[in-house]
């Protein structure tokens, strides 16, 4: 359930984004016709509804997944906006302790995930008991109603015609409303019926109820009922001449009625935004065919840039500078869904690049680990950038590759890297760098200077993964030399069972 919500919140970062686009849009398109705004809702509600989206570099949103799952898996807590000013600021300061000198706890990040969800069902419950309780009633109050024709009811306990149903939408209306006004009423109600507002503004509703902890969702919901208001009053008013406008606008005002509650139902003739409905039906002139053609464009340029997912960004935080530090699972892990390859077979062989650490074992500047994975026929060769000084790992895009030799797990790599017992090392060969190299083949036997460790540190093995070449160099003041006879075979194995 927490990953559930985790995907929810994510998906309601990203929505907002698009949700602030069509804000400025209908500002920017009051000329256009009404239901380009309803359309544009239209785009925002898939936006919510789809729990995928394609990937596509047009996209303008500016990431997919603001909080990771890596939030819930432990104490961690990472953000990626796609701004990496942002990104990189906020995450420095929280990093592994939220406060100072109070380590958090592994399970810190699931309990607190565990918490809001629980908080976000209560909410969902909340506004369902209330959305159903508020349509129960409703019924109640037009169950005496009396038949009047067509789909048309008239009922003593109402004050205001609407449409209220789902599958058999009904319009009830008050007694009292006279014969001209009654044209104009069922008019209305029917465009609503005929545009399907009765099943779009309960889908609506529903959407409220799962992105309530959102404000920019109310806002889109309220802002869309008054949309189909005004799209449905477009539709009935467009063949009337202004004298008809007129007695339309003075039905609006006879039968307006003022709502303090957000309801799921029911489509009301006099709903809120009076005052902006009137003013349309007064100022509407017949769209143009370049105005029309000007508002499709746009939403479809609004639907392929905002329901698209952002390719996503090939650089991701370092835990630290040494290479204790390194995090062989989740950085496989995050290059797996880079390059949205669902294997876990990605490896390196011993044509790697060389690292460089320091005598503490830290990275000695930017580095490069090579990796490939394959994809149906072909093998693809891609390099893991590591870039100490600004703190985090850059992935080169991937190219095409055929020669592979021997191959290791590149996870098992990282590990016998991790791994390195360090202390022993320098026991060892005492010097300024180290030089790490990849080896294919050998075995201790052969080799005077060698070490057979695993992660619980330096031991015997039953086998081994990987052989690791250490080169002990020292600085003479204008570079670094070693004497060849102080190198180190390092065997990385299992551990003993």
């Amino acid at each position: 359930m927490n990953r559930i919500f985790l995907k929810i919140i994510n998906i309601s970062i990203s929505v907002s984004w698009l949700i602030l686009v069509v804000l400025l849009l209908r500002l920017a398109l009051k000329k256009a016709p009404k239901w380009a705004n309803v359309l544009l809702w239209g785009i925002v509600a898939i936006r919510l509804i789809c729990p995928f989206s394609i990937e596509s570099a047009m996209s303008l949103i500016p990431s997919a997944e603001t909080i990771p799952e890596t939030v819930i898996s432990g104490p961690r807590f990472e953000i990626r906006t796609g701004v990496g000013s942002v990104d990189d600021l906020i995450n420095e300061y929280l990093g592994d302790h939220y406060f100072e000198g109070v380590t958090v706890p592994p399970e810190n990040g699931f309990r607190t995930m565990s918490l809001l969800t629980v908080i976000w069902c209560i909410g969902i419950l909340s506004l369902i008991a209330y959305a159903s309780v508020s349509y129960w009633r409703l019924c109640r109050r037009v169950s005496t109603a009396v038949y009047y024709k067509d789909n048309i009811y008239r009922s003593e306990n109402i004050s205001s015609p609407f449409v209220l149903g789902i599958i058999n939408p009904r319009i009830y209306l008050p007694f009292g409303v006279d014969g001209h006004d009654t044209q104009y009423i069922v008019a209305h109600e029917q465009a609503h019926i005929a545009r399907k507002d009765n099943l779009w503004k309960p889908i609506g509703f529903l959407l409220l109820t799962v992105y309530w902890f959102n404000p920019l969702i109310w806002v889109a919901y309220v802002l869309f009922c008054r949309d189909i208001e005004l799209a449905c009053d477009e539709s009935v008013i467009k063949n009337l001449v202004n004298e008809q406008r007129a007695q339309y606008t003075q039905t609006l005002v006879d039968c307006s009625i003022n709502r303090t509650v957000i309801t799921v139902c029911p489509l009301a003739f006099g709903e809120i935004g009076i005052r902006e409905r009137v003013k349309s039906v007064m100022e509407h002139k017949k769209p143009t065919t370049l105005a029309i053609t000007l508002t499709v464009i746009t939403c479809i340029s609004v639907a392929i840039c905002f329901l698209t997912n952002p390719m996503p960004p090939r650089d991701f935080l370092m835990k630290g500078n040494n290479i204790s530090h390194l995090e062989p699972s989740a950085i496989v892990k995050r290059i797996l869904d880079i390059e949205d390859w669902e294997s876990s077979n990605i490896y390196t062989n011993s044509n790697n690049f060389a690292l460089t650490v320091d005598s503490n074992f830290n990275w000695a500047g930017s580095q490069a680990i090579r990796y490939f994975f394959s994809n149906a026929h072909t093998t693809y060769l891609a390099q893991l950038r590591v870039f100490p000084d600004e703190g985090k790992y850059v992935m080169m895009e991937p190219t095409e590759w055929v020669e592979q030799g021997r191959i290791f797990l590149l996870q098992n790599y990282l590990e016998a890297i991790k791994y390195l017992p360090q202390d022993t090392i320098r026991e060892m060969a005492q010097a300024d760098r180290y030089i790490i190299r990849q080896i294919d083949g050998g075995q201790p036997a052969d080799y005077d200077r060698a070490i057979t460790y695993c992660a619980d540190g330096v031991q015997e093995t039953d086998g081994w993964y990987l052989h690791l070449q250490i080169d002990p160099v020292h600085s003479d003041g204008e570079g670094y030399s070693g004497t060849g006879e102080e190198v180190i075979h390092a065997f990385y194995g299992p551990k003993q069972p």
